[in-house]
């Protein structure tokens, strides 16, 4: 019986470099890099043989796609296409250099509402979806509306939010207002939003991410919003 591997360092999914030249516009390429990331993850988690965390396997986002003789890995995907080669929240490193071949594929600038259409398959990542080059400007805000509505909370009269928004600070500062913009953009009239709005960032408990593994497959999520 064949075993299964227990490295990230594994190639998933391959591709024609002429796949991603023929992406012409900005939301055909972050369209396509979001569906990538997700179904690479997907396929990682199986392939591995994860139950219960992605952390089962530590360099699990190692997990690669080649793209004819480029290869990405899941966090080159997250951080150098989808983020426009920013710094690694935990590292600090940003992924391509200078006169790495792959910067061409970078995209800017940065939509911060990215972050509410990936998913490293946890309980507490965003819903996976496919996304639409013709309808993602709609899907993207529809996605970041569901996210802050389920993940931004009073909870004893205290406001909680979502891990995801402390680590990914410095891209939502793009969006007008920052952070409290992005919030107070999509978050439904209510208290909550009255508290984001009355206290601002520095009256958010951070709520840890929840690791335990749960992912829908993006073939069978459906492209609705």
């Amino acid at each position: 019986m064949a075993t299964r591997p227990r490295t990230g360092r594994v190639i998933l999914r391959k591709a024609r470099r002429s796949t991603l030249d023929a992406l012409k516009t900005g939301e055909e390429r972050l369209a396509f890099w979001i569906n990538a990331y997700n179904a690479l993850v997907a396929q990682g988690i199986s392939t591995l043989g994860i139950r219960r965390s992605v952390w089962e396997v530590a360099d699990f986002f190692e997990i690669s796609y080649r793209v004819g003789d480029l290869i990405f890995s899941a966090d080159e995907i997250e951080h150098g296409v989808l983020r426009g080669n920013r710094p690694h929240p935990l590292t600090g490193m940003t992924p391509f250099e200078a006169v790495d071949p792959r910067l061409r594929y970078a995209i800017i600038p940065l939509d911060p509402r990215i972050h509410f259409a990936i998913s490293c398959g946890a309980r507490s990542c965003p819903t996976v979806r496919i996304y639409h080059s013709e309808r993602l400007n709609e899907q993207l805000d529809a996605a970041t509306r569901a996210f802050v509505n389920e993940h931004v909370l009073l909870e004893g009269g205290r406001l909680t939010a979502s891990e995801l928004f402390r680590w990914f600070r410095a891209d939502f500062d793009d969006f007008p207002g920052g952070l409290v913009g992005v919030l107070t953009r999509y978050l439904e009239d209510g208290p909550v939003r009255r508290a984001v709005i009355t206290y601002g960032v520095a009256g958010i408990a951070w709520r840890p991410h929840d690791w335990r593994l749960e992912l829908t497959d993006p073939r069978s999520a459906g492209g609705g919003n």
